[in-house]
């Protein structure tokens, strides 16, 4: 086992790439402490890893509240005695014109993706120094590496994120504490399931993900060079590399994991890509056109 008998907290932990990082690491023999605001979720989670035979502390938390994380962080050492690893997963991404967002969206955006990280190094690496060693995590963006529009404020959090983890690994390097961020391309999630149906019945949602469930999902390859769909266990098996001792020597480091849509200017310089997308996509509308919800 990778991981054996290393402590790591993942935020964001309940759905997605936290998710999928939570239990990897479990299955690598990782002790695990979930947090994430959604208690329904994370005890699903905790549920899971403990049917795989893992370890697992579910800990309700908003990563923008001071007082949560601190709590997190307390409840991480009485549980499991100090901390190896931490992963800063949690973060939102709402897109608008540049004059277009509410401040108040803004200031949840700016809070969640940078502030959140920053509570939770601030108050997770007194417990990796006294330890004399930890890995932290920390996950951005290819939005934070190219532009694209309607990101701009995203793009300033995923891009604060890769800065601020480069002076981390300065820092702490004193300490044997490493810091590096993965930059996730195109990557399959629960929640664009959940938007596409709740624009129709209730009642017709198995049919739509009957139908257009597979189709959806491989509408993703067609943002990268590699036509393959990005899944969140892809990002997962990037974090254990760089939760174990095989990373020993890598720090600073900002790895790209995005089937390689960051070697083109533009996801649509890929021939063909756009007419593809948009084939799918029209069948799936016209569909959702018949059985929306009134």
């Amino acid at each position: 086992m990778r991981l054996k008998d290393k402590i790591a907290v993942v935020t964001g932990g309940g759905q997605g790439i936290g998710r999928a990082t939570a239990r990897m690491f479990a299955r690598e023999g990782a002790k695990v402490v979930i947090a994430a605001r959604t208690e329904a979720r994370l005890e699903r989670v905790k549920k899971e890893i403990e049917e795989e035979g893992g370890e697992a502390l579910a800990v309700p938390t908003d990563v923008r509240r001071e007082e949560d994380v601190k709590r997190l962080m307390e409840a991480t050492r009485e549980r499991f005695g100090g901390l190896d690893v931490l992963v800063n997963n949690a973060g939102v991404g709402p897109v608008a014109p540049v004059d277009g967002m509410d401040m108040a969206e803004y200031d949840r955006l700016m809070d969640t993706n940078l502030r959140g990280m920053y509570l939770g190094c601030r108050l997770g690496v007194p417990m990796m120094k006294a330890a004399g060693r930890g890995s932290i995590i920390n996950m951005s963006s290819v939005h934070g590496v190219q532009g694209s529009p309607l990101h701009t404020a995203y793009a300033a959090t995923k891009s604060g994120i890769i800065g601020c983890t480069r002076a981390l690994a300065a820092e702490l390097a004193p300490f044997r504490i490493r810091a590096n961020a993965i930059s996730p391309g195109a990557i399959w999630l629960e929640a664009y399931e959940a938007r596409w149906l709740e624009q129709i019945r209730k009642e017709e949602g198995e049919a739509f993900m009957r139908l257009f469930g597979e189709a959806m999902k491989d509408d993703h390859q067609y943002f990268q060079p590699l036509e393959m769909v990005g899944m969140p266990d892809d990002i997962a098996h990037c974090a254990v590399y760089l939760a174990s001792d095989e990373s020993r020597f890598v720090t600073g480091q900002n790895i790209v994991v995005d089937g390689g849509v960051t070697t083109h200017l533009s996801p649509y310089a890929l021939e063909g890509a756009r007419e593809k997308m948009q084939v799918s996509m029209e069948k799936v509308r016209a569909w959702i056109e018949e059985h929306k919800e009134e």
